[in-house]
């Protein structure tokens, strides 16, 4: 049930429905690209928009830490994601606090305002950085993956401010780079010493609660051949002949779908909210001339994995002995894994209160109350593995995140907003 106080709170948000456009289409027009791998952010949007989040925040009363990240002093344990030598400078991170009345349990609200390149221009209707406006949907990078859920959280703050209501609990505001990456803005963060009772990253979940993600792997597999012309007949490779590389993938490749199957059917592998594990071949490298036969490919490849899984480098590594060990060529030349940043799944358990808060939230604003599970991962994998804090995230649809015109439909924002304004409340405890 809605009280009176969280109803002003509400009404609020409504009458600000025009400077929450107004933020977010301001924060969507920062370009603040997620730098490729072996690059580095250019230009002065990123601090730029910091800056422009730092001002609103320190209007409210928040104490701000702000800095940069040197991934070379950041711990790395299995399962970090941590790549020592990313060059994340440029790429300020912000964190705010706001002190309850010290009798209120504290909550930590996260958003990255890094998103993924733009694409190809040509294939967006609406300007990726204009953050223009048609049938009641802001256009723009950015507009629900996720700088939507960081305007959601100002707003929601400042309507809880401006409305008189006094929390009890302490907020701290968190905004990080680097989420399309490697996560380790909010990994700084936690490494920081940041910590709170319960978080809330508004992710784009299409209005329902965020409790499990799979974890990720990426790599390489070399599969080794031996050159030799693709013209002329050859001998077994046991007397010298050539040993086409292409080929001998191929069956590395195959091991992959067999994986996928094993997976599919394994008990172990099954969850309430996720799909089990997978790996997918991305990239193929092979071959230097058409009538060589090829000595090397190399295999880039994805394994997105459940929170359960104990170790997906071993499981992989032993699928590929499996086939070394059935071709003579491979067993004597096995194929090379090289694998680098991999990063946890995660889960908060369905019972947390956290968890009751939000369907709370939800229910008392029309939603029906959902749990659900992400094929891919969040910032929350380092508050709830690393520092132990219970993490959901509720926030718009995701349809269009990752797309050419992408958006946020402008009720969903606000819908947001209103879900982030009764959780801060009811999570933190309002009053002298």
């Amino acid at each position: 049930m809605i009280t009176e106080e969280e109803s002003r709170v509400l009404k609020f948000i409504d009458r600000s429905r025009e400077d929450i456009i107004g933020h977010l289409r301001k924060l969507i027009g920062f370009r603040t690209i997620t730098p490729q791998e072996n690059e580095t952010a250019e230009g002065e949007d990123y601090r730029d928009l910091q800056d422009f989040i730092r001002s609103i925040l320190e209007e409210m009363g928040f104490s701000i830490d702000m800095w940069e990240i040197d991934s070379s002093e950041l711990d790395s344990f299995p399962g970090s994601g941590v790549l020592k030598d990313r060059d994340l400078g440029n790429m300020p991170v912000l964190a705010g606090k706001l002190e309850g009345n010290g009798k209120g349990r504290s909550l930590i609200l996260n958003g990255h305002y890094d998103v993924v390149p733009a694409g190809i221009i040509e294939n967006w209707k609406h300007p990726p950085f204009d953050a223009e406006i048609e049938d009641n949907k802001i256009f723009g990078r950015g507009a629900s993956d996720m700088k939507g859920g960081i305007a959601a959280i100002i707003h929601a703050l400042r309507a809880i401010q401006q409305t008189g209501v006094i929390l009890k609990g302490d907020v701290t505001v968190e905004t990080v780079p680097d989420e399309e990456q490697t996560c380790m803005g909010t990994l700084s963060c936690c490494q920081r010493g940041y910590t709170a009772d319960a978080a809330i990253i508004p992710e784009p979940t299409e209005m329902k609660i965020l409790v499990a993600m799979r974890g990720s792997l990426y790599g390489k597999i070399t599969v080794p051949g031996r050159a030799g012309h693709a013209e002329v007949s050859h001998p077994d490779w046991t007397k010298g002949g050539a040993v086409n590389a292409i080929s001998k993938a191929a069956k590395i490749i195959a091991a992959m779908d067999e994986l996928n199957d094993e997976w599919r059917h394994s008990p172990e592998k099954q969850h309430k909210y996720l799909d089990p594990d997978i790996i997918t071949p991305t990239i193929i490298h092979g071959g230097e001339w058409p009538v060589t036969h090829p000595e090397k490919v190399e295999i880039i490849f994805g394994s997105m994995f459940i929170p359960g899984t104990k170790d997906k480098i071993k499981e992989i590594e032993a699928k590929l002995k499996s086939v070394a060990d059935s071709d003579s060529w491979l067993k004597e030349h096995p194929p090379r894994l090289e694998t680098e940043g991999w990063a946890y799944g995660a889960e908060v358990k369905e019972d947390e209160p956290i968890v009751d808060v939000g369907k709370e939230a939800l229910r008392d604003l029309g939603f029906e109350p959902e749990l659900r599970g992400y094929g891919t991962l969040t910032d929350s994998i380092h508050l709830i593995n690393h520092m132990g804090i219970p993490s959901i995230s509720i926030g718009p649809d995701i349809n269009t995140a990752h797309m050419a015109d992408e958006y946020v439909d402008i009720d969903e924002l606000m819908n947001t907003t209103k879900v982030m304004a009764l959780c801060i409340m009811r999570w933190c405890g309002t009053g002298a």
